[in-house]
């Protein structure tokens, strides 16, 4: 499922005309490819056993080790109580699943510096989120995320619309002093849970050295659970994979324009129950749990 080329060049021309020239600076340089050590389970087949005895005891454990996780959930349970009235919510939708938005969306939450921590959690967060798939055991004994993972990844897959009605919207994604590169060409995943916004005003104010413009089939509107519903979040699931369509340099901002294929590829299935990395099983559309 494509953009029309005339959509596709008018889309681009807003960009060209809309990201400024700058002074060029350094930035790091990441590559973008299939985010291969990116933890991408989908727990088809397991969200039962999860749901009841799995994860909520997995959280237990896992605010006890981590001060800011722990101080996060606590205080953002009492929002999501607030929160949640009067909300349509899915067949399923559980609270730890809209406390899990709350605490991934709040970065404007200071308690980390009360902490004496230097990031926030949802940086914390997507940082391990990349590399806890390098193995089974890395996931197992490395990543502290286990439950949060968990229910963020069933919060996207319950909220997530049909990718025909998904499609429509065009997302923006802004990312400030990081320069991405294609690591070959072919399909890319983000690798992380990734935010992208309905107003590209939004998504600039996060940055311009690279600049997304896409289109999702397995992103969930959040808006309305996220702690700020002014963003108008879509957010992506690891596991989404893209085709790239175009790649320019616009002054100081690396610009993509990405399009989903309707597939997610996954390493991982119910790896806390004993799933192993395998070669990536790719699925066109939310397997059955």
């Amino acid at each position: 499922m494509e953009m029309r080329p005339l959509a596709l060049t008018l889309t681009f021309l807003w960009a060209q005309t809309w990201l400024s020239p700058s002074q060029v600076q350094c930035h790091d340089s990441r590559p973008l490819g299939m985010a291969s050590d990116s933890f991408d389970d989908q727990y088809v087949g397991c969200t039962e056993e999860m749901e009841v005895a799995v994860a909520p005891w997995l959280l237990e454990k896992e605010r006890a080790r981590h001060p800011l996780l722990n101080g996060m959930w606590t205080n953002l349970s009492a929002v999501w109580v607030e929160k949640k009235k009067g909300l349509s919510l899915p067949v399923g939708f559980q609270d730890a699943h809209g406390i899990a938005i709350l605490v991934y969306t709040d970065s404007s939450n200071d308690l980390y510096k009360k902490l004496h921590l230097t990031r926030q959690l949802y940086k914390e967060f997507n940082e391990a989120v990349g590399e806890a798939g390098k193995s089974r055991g890395t996931y197992l004994h490395t990543f502290p995320f286990k439950a949060l993972h968990y229910y963020l990844s069933r919060a996207l897959q319950l909220l997530r619309e049909d990718c025909g009605r998904m499609y429509r919207n065009q997302l923006y994604r802004g990312v400030r002093s990081i320069r991405f590169k294609l690591h070959k060409a072919g399909p890319v995943r983000f690798g992380q849970f990734t935010s992208s916004s309905l107003d590209a005003a939004v998504s600039q104010g996060y940055g311009s050295t690279t600049f997304f413009m896409l289109r999702s089939c397995f992103g969930a509107h959040i808006e309305k659970l996220s702690f700020l519903g002014f963003e108008k979040e879509v957010l992506i699931p690891p596991s989404e994979v893209f085709a790239v369509s175009k790649v320019t340099q616009q002054g100081d901002s690396s610009v993509f324009v990405l399009h989903s294929t309707n597939r997610t590829c996954s390493h991982f299935n119910c790896a806390y129950l004993g799933g192993l990395k395998e070669h990536a099983q790719c699925n066109s559309q939310w397997a059955q749990p």
